[in-house]
């Protein structure tokens, strides 16, 4: 894999995240725990398994931080990534999902684009969060990790699913 374009912003990011501690009841403990470090190799893994480019700036990340939970929030795991065929709106017919949080609701980016879009668990609707990973992660960090309640204040959209 060549050195990522996006990685420089991106790992200034991850950089900051990985500082980072939230304040428990008795203790501190970091915003982002990492379940396990990923290489080239896992990320060229996934890429297989989903049929698709993973975005420069994501792929950046998870070669910074590894899999894990942000602020025990968004998930990052292996098992999340897959291709998100389910849909018959046309924006939305390939996907791949990358992430969930702690409700069960999935985050995706959309290939050849990037774009980020959140999918609700509990109803058939997605929001487009952001333009691309790095956009995503900025405006997560400036809302103070937020994730939710972020999602929750943009407007949704209805998809069908595929029967």
């Amino acid at each position: 894999m060549p050195m990522l374009k996006a990685s420089s912003s991106m790992h200034a990011i991850a950089n900051r995240i990985l500082s980072l501690r939230r304040r428990k009841f008795l203790h501190s403990k970091p915003l982002f725990e990492q379940f396990r470090p990923i290489s080239a190799i896992d990320i060229d893994q996934i890429e297989r398994q989903v049929g698709a480019t993973i975005p420069q700036d994501l792929a950046a990340w998870l070669l910074a931080v590894g899999y894990g939970d942000l602020d025990e929030s968004l998930s990052f795991r292996f098992e999340w990534f897959k291709w998100f065929k389910w849909v018959e709106h046309s924006e939305l017919e390939d996907l791949v999902i990358f992430a969930q949080d702690e409700l069960g609701n999935f985050y995706a980016f959309v290939p050849e684009r990037g774009t980020i879009v959140f999918l609700s668990r509990s109803a058939p609707t997605y929001t487009v969060l952001a333009s691309s990973f790095v956009s995503f992660m900025s405006e997560l960090e400036r809302r103070d990790f937020k994730l939710i309640e972020w999602a929750e204040s943009l407007p949704a959209l209805p998809y069908a699913r595929d029967a």
